[in-house]
């Protein structure tokens, strides 16, 4: 009886080492692949506008930018400023996986006006907490934290859902960059005077009779145009018969729709 109790505790003993040394290979394999992603020269680098990654405004800005290497996401930074502080938040991209994120929020420091009262520095900040997540197949397997958390101010802990997210929208810029660069700028309906469009990065602002009337965020697929607008859960489709510098014809696909769209583009 003693000896199997002895066994067990020895197989007990073994396995938590095996686990334990596996771990630490797989940290040293991502850590490396950090490094790796940190040192890459020429990344080519596409953004997002804020109304494509954020559900509202913030006080002090944000940026988003997705830095690509051999047509594959290696890494994003997200800035966003806050009343207080500049969260920054650095996510890192292997095989298509996240493996990790650096999270800090950047307090701004005090200064003094011109009439001597108190105010904060928007252009000087000091790391006031930081965080540094691990991934192993979308489980994080180390977390380590730096500092005191700014008050008001969440630490964010749903990265992996978060990055899919945002991967999944900067890929379909990237995959798609040459539509989207041709798209941009003011598109008039050659049939209905007055009715025109302006594209503004992934964005669509749709005009009837020389009047705004509502905004989209647009994703290209396979030559169709999905324009998805916030005040509404209805996508509307259009298939890109056409798309040149002066050109583009748009084919209605909504329901039993078989309306085509003409556009010419004004300079």
């Amino acid at each position: 009886m003693i000896f199997k109790w002895i066994q067990l505790v020895l197989l007990w003993f073994l396995c938590v080492h095996f686990s334990f040394a596996q771990q630490e290979a797989t940290l040293t394999i991502i850590k490396d692949q950090v490094e790796i992603i940190d040192n890459y020269t020429d990344s080519v680098i596409f953004s997002l506008e804020p109304e494509e990654f954020l559900d509202k405004a913030v006080d002090h800005g944000a940026e988003l930018n997705g830095y690509y290497e051999h047509d594959r996401l290696k890494k994003v930074i997200r800035k966003v400023g806050l009343p207080t502080a500049m969260v920054i938040t650095t996510f890192y991209f292997w095989n298509n996986q996240l493996i990790s994120v650096n999270y800090e929020q950047h307090k701004y420091m005090m200064t003094k006006n011109d009439i001597g009262a108190v105010i904060m520095d928007y252009e000087n900040a000091f790391i006031q907490y930081k965080s540094q997540h691990y991934f192993n197949q979308e489980i994080e397997i180390e977390k380590k934290t730096v500092g005191n958390p700014i008050k008001n101010i969440e630490p964010e802990e749903l990265f992996v859902a978060y990055s899919k997210r945002m991967k999944k929208l900067l890929d379909n810029k990237f995959n798609n960059r040459n539509a989207y660069e041709l798209l941009q700028g003011k598109w008039k309906n050659i049939h209905i005077p007055g009715d025109y469009i302006i594209f503004e990065e992934t964005l669509r602002f749709n005009f009837s009779n020389n009047k705004f009337v509502k905004k989209f965020k647009v994703e290209i697929r396979d030559d169709v145009m999905f324009c998805a607008s916030p005040k509404d859960e209805y996508i509307y489709r259009y298939k890109i018969e056409s798309l040149s510098n002066s050109d583009m014809i748009l084919q209605d696909l909504q329901n039993t729709s078989e309306d085509v769209f003409v556009y010419k583009k004004e300079e």
